[in-house]
């Protein structure tokens, strides 16, 4: 076969094969474009998340956490506006940058209310809170405002926009309410501790509705950002890179603070961030990419510390944001991967367990580089589809190589069988017979010294033919058989091959074929592109045995006639003599060794095969089977 044939060949062969692995590349993409891969995608980095080695402290963050003990001690609760304008007259000795108080002060909470309000209003380095938006609740919702002394440009929101599972995965910066524009106490301290180091908040170029400090755009989220499918991205949102850690941020306590407990230097020149830190309060999220102290629950004023970190770290430290790809090239990423599977399936189909091993060796690769490029990029990959598509290539051709690897065995052990079966009937019909003939004119005296010279010559050709025969079933590739005197090329058009061994069969020196006239032979093209090699060297042997049976069997004979086609939707083998024929229409449902053979070849083809007796007489040997086998890849 020349190059341009084989070459043709394995397109061929590609075009078939390649399809079923298209068409769950397909199936997996579309599924994703749906929504139906969103939660095990946000599972995914969630993991990935946790799965990160512990940073450093962010030193310029303290929270001031009132914990269960804090409470305890209180003489009441909520802390009453003495308490928490004594707490901030404490800090303030310290010098920090600004105070985040993330503790709802829309109703004063005597005693002290007016210490509080004055400190509010003349101290413009601290920040209060407001809640702005709906949750996904149905409960009546009544907006929480702001303490009134503190004026707009001083009030954050705390919102937070929660996934479809009820995990927290955004941050949200701003959003237009009633035709005004709030922005989240998460960007105001950012904004607070970034002017003091002379950088300044501005609109992105190239998305003006993006927030930048300096260089570092705060890429927005989009509806289809990432994994998520339609997801409700109003507002100015981006993703959330969790500092990694169990403790990423210094915690102290309300008494502690009270205590003096507390080095000058956690405070001065940081950004403060006091809170609630207790589960009775409630004050938590689901938050399932933080490694935290009570696993998938994260305190607001933490994922507050979070966000603001995360901007910092970005501008100052080139810690990177959270990210991702655009579409185009995520399922440019998603395809490569289907099609390694793909490509792993044809090169290494004729070792399961190989590729079942490297299969598993991709899957984990898929793995290893989607967690680096989080861990050292902060891109977000698409890894469950990648892996579902590689999979379901892989593993999933691979189950079926190995029933195809089965089947094969099978075959093989029966073309083995059969070729014991072959040799034995060539020694028997030929050489043996030639010496028992020797033998009996021998001992008839009626052979002469030049017949038995003649005799005994052929003798020697025949056995020089059957040496020839094992030598050539023992060197013949995987891609030929040898029938007759000749070798076929298994990889040539099924018309052509079986016609070869139409020819090379009926050469052969049988009893039979001596009376037969008539030969009447129909060779057309047939539809083989989802034969394995295999399964053509099986065809091929069905053929030669109907054929050898009419050349012993078939006594009486004069008209053989064999049809090898394709009638519409079926491939057809048939072969018919004129014989003496079956003696019992019983006997057409007798089993022997060539039976059973052609009855397994036409199970595995979804076939059907038939021997019965002719309209006349004589017998039909018929294999037929669809040309629409089943979509599985069957190189």
């Amino acid at each position: 076969m020349s190059r341009w044939s084989k070459i043709k060949q394995e397109l061929g062969v590609w075009r078939v094969g390649a399809m079923p692995g298209i068409a769950v590349i397909g199936l997996v993409i579309l599924v994703r474009l749906l929504g139906g891969l969103e939660f095990l995608e946000l599972a995914a980095l969630d993991r990935f998340l946790r799965w990160r080695s512990p940073e450093a402290i962010d030193e310029r963050i303290l929270i001031v956490g009132i914990n269960e003990q804090d409470i305890n001690n209180l003489a009441n609760y909520p802390i009453s506006d003495r308490q928490l304008a004594d707490l901030i007259t404490t800090l303030n000795k310290y010098q920090p940058t600004a105070i985040g108080v993330d503790i709802v002060r829309d109703k004063p909470q005597p005693p002290g209310n007016s210490q509080l309000n004055s400190i509010f209003r003349q101290q413009d380095h601290i920040l209060g809170i407001e809640k702005v938006l709906h949750d996904s609740s149905d409960l009546p919702f009544d907006a929480v405002k702001a303490s009134t002394a503190l004026p707009p440009e001083r009030v954050g929101f705390v919102d937070a926009p929660l996934d479809r599972d009820g995990n927290l995965r955004r941050s949200l910066l701003s959003q237009v309410k009633n035709g005004e524009l709030k922005f989240s106490l998460t960007i105001r301290l950012a904004e607070k501790y970034l002017n003091k180091q002379g950088i300044t908040l501005e609109n992105a170029l190239d998305d003006p509705e993006a927030m930048q400090f300096n260089q570092v755009k705060l890429t927005r989220v989009f509806p289809n950002t990432g994994g998520y499918h339609n997801v409700d991205a109003a507002g100015n949102q981006i993703l959330l890179n969790f500092r990694r850690g169990q403790h990423p941020f210094r915690t102290v306590s309300l008494a502690d603070i009270e205590s003096g407990k507390v080095n000058p230097a956690w405070i001065r020149d940081r950004l403060v961030l006091i809170g609630i830190i207790a589960l009775s309060v409630r004050d938590n999220v689901n938050a399932a990419g933080v490694q935290s102290d009570n696993p998938g629950l994260v305190y607001g004023v933490e994922i507050q510390a979070h966000a603001i970190s995360q901007i910092i770290s970005a501008v100052l430290d080139e810690r990177p944001l959270l990210t991702v790809w655009g579409d185009g090239w995520e399922y440019m990423w998603i395809l490569a991967w289907g099609f390694l599977g793909i490509t792993l399936a044809r090169v290494l189909n004729q070792s399961p367990w190989k590729l079942l091993l490297t299969i598993a060796a991709a899957s984990i690769l898929v793995l290893v580089i989607c967690y680096l490029c989080l861990l050292e990029l902060a891109l977000w990959l698409p890894v469950v589809p990648s892996l579902l598509v590689l999979l379901i290539n892989g593993f999933g051709l691979t189950a079926s190589l190995f029933y195809r690897d089965r089947q094969d065995l099978k075959f093989q052990l029966q073309e083995r069988q059969y070729m014991i079966k072959y040799m034995s009937a060539t020694i028997h019909n030929r050489p043996i017979q030639t010496l028992k003939k020797i033998l009996r004119n021998i001992q008839d005296q009626e052979l002469n010294t030049d017949n038995l010279i003649s005799e005994l010559k052929l003798l020697n050709n025949e056995l020089h033919d059957v040496g020839e025969l094992i030598e050539k079933e023992t060197i013949i590739d995987g891609s030929s058989i040898h029938v007759g005197n000749s070798e076929i090329d298994l990889q040539s058009p099924l018309k052509e091959i079986l016609y070869h061994v139409y020819r090379n069969t009926i050469a052969l020196e049988l009893p039979c074929y001596p009376g037969i006239k008539f030969k009447i032979v129909k060779f057309e093209n047939m539809n083989s592109k989802n034969l394995t090699v295999e399964q053509k060297r099986s065809l091929c042997r069905f053929l030669e045995e109907a054929l050898i049976n009419v050349g012993k069997y078939a006594q009486g004979a004069t008209r053989l006639k064999v049809t090898c086609m394709q009638a519409e939707t079926s491939n057809i083998i048939r072969i018919e003599d004129n014989g003496v024929g079956l003696a019992s229409k019983s006997e057409s449902a007798k089993a022997g060794g060539g039976t059973k053979q052609a009855q397994d070849l036409a199970k595995q083809l979804n076939g059907n095969f038939r021997r019965y007796p002719g309209q006349s007489k004589g017998t039909i040997c018929e294999l037929t089977w669809s040309v629409n086998q089943s979509w599985f890849w069957n190189f």
